[in-house]
């Protein structure tokens, strides 16, 4: 008995004095330690500071006509239900540019932005295009050691940038900790992330398999920084959200002038990732404004060497026994194939989605609560959105 109150008595006098002393060493890494088991507030206040990302407003989608909608309206009723089951916050969906319905929860509105997480990923090839056709980056095929110049001799710094994005670079991959005080935790937690980035080690050789890795996309924001000597919420702006048309958005920093966090975290408005869906669709171009070449999105949406299911940063149509995260994990599951073979999507964690379909011209995103430890049910069928839409076109 008393083995029992002992250990009783550990659990909750641990967790207490960690806190206690993460917030004497670092009163912010506490802060984040506790925030990582809270769900969203709406506000998304525990993602401080942030940076904006400016953006000029210029590209509004025209709205269809309720009696001429070229998705039939018991469809996008039906959609829209569904949404509301799973606590969305959003649901716009767009036929051939027009905007057939735009939803959005008790609340929350056209300019109220919201938490991307992972779908932040699919934005970086953009960029790193965009830096080739500026000069800045010479190819895919560069080794980062160009760029992250602390690894030049250093075996990872021949790792070429095409592997980062295919999610197969070899590195290590940090699993989901709840330790404050390990780099597992850091990487995305800390005040200086920096380091603890590039003191993860090489496991395996790069282009061996396929291993989805949030340090990736760190380091491909990190190139992008460093090759076009500016900061990243800068060159975001530059090359992407003002050509875009996009509003204003923010990005999440590591502490206050610091690393933005490029795996995650970018906040914007649900339109706004409907037309990063456009530009996508429309193969690198949108608001009629050519942002990169139409031959690098077609390969950024073709199946990489070592999967069928992921590109460069985003994730394809693919058979589900193939995919590990088809079956298994919440947000991924289906109840059938996609009914399209060309389907393809940004995804972030709690079924962040834009689905983009090019041969129907079709985008659907949805957006709604993004962390705590379950912000979507395991009930939700990743292809339900986009085969509803697909079965009742006009």
């Amino acid at each position: 008995m008393r083995k029992l109150l002992f250990a009783v008595l550990v659990l909750l006098v641990l967790p207490v004095g960690v806190l206690l002393v993460l917030n004497f060493t670092s009163p912010v890494v506490a802060t984040r330690f506790v925030d990582m088991f809270i769900s969203d507030d709406g506000d998304f206040t525990v993602f401080a500071p942030r940076v904006s990302v400016l953006g000029d407003g210029s590209y509004v989608l025209p709205l269809a006509d309720p009696d001429n909608r070229t998705i039939k309206a018991e469809a996008l009723v039906v959609m829209r239900n569904y949404a509301a089951k799973y606590n969305s916050y959003s649901l716009i969906v767009v036929h051939k540019g027009i905007v057939q319905m735009e939803w959005y929860a008790e609340g929350w509105s056209r300019t109220r932005l919201t938490q991307s997480q992972s779908m932040h990923k699919s934005i970086l090839p953009i960029l790193i295009q965009a830096a080739i056709e500026d000069g800045s980056i010479a190819s895919v095929n560069d080794p980062i050691g160009t760029y992250i110049t602390e690894w030049q001799d250093d075996p990872r710094g021949a790792i070429p940038i095409e592997q980062l994005m295919f999610m197969s670079s070899g590195l290590y991959s940090p699993p989901f900790s709840i330790n404050p005080f390990s780099n597992d935790f850091l990487w995305l937690f800390g005040t200086d992330v920096t380091p603890i980035l590039l003191g993860m080690p090489k496991e395996w050789e790069a282009g061996e398999k396929w291993q989805y890795n949030n340090i990736n996309s760190e380091l491909l924001g990190l190139i992008v920084e460093r090759a076009a000597g500016k900061p990243y919420a800068s060159y975001l702006s530059e090359k992407v959200w003002v050509p875009m048309g996009a509003d204003d958005a923010e990005l999440w920093l590591d502490a206050k002038g610091g690393k933005a966090h490029t795996s995650c975290c970018l906040f914007a408005s649900t339109m706004d990732w409907v037309k990063f869906g456009m530009l996508l669709l429309e193969r690198g171009a949108v608001n009629g404004k050519r942002i990169v070449a139409t031959e690098f999105i077609d390969r950024m949406v073709t199946p990489a060497p070592t999967s069928d299911w992921y590109g460069y940063q985003i994730w394809l149509n693919d058979p589900a026994e193939l995919n590990p995260w088809g079956q298994h994990s919440k947000g991924y599951q289906r109840s059938e194939p996609f009914i399209t073979e060309d389907v393809f999507y940004t995804s972030g964690f709690g079924a962040q989605r834009v689905f983009v379909v090019p041969s129907e011209e079709l985008v659907i995103v949805r957006m709604g609560p993004a962390t705590g430890l379950a912000p979507i049910d395991s009930s939700w069928d990743n292809t339900f959105l986009v085969n509803k839409a697909l079965r009742n076109l006009h």
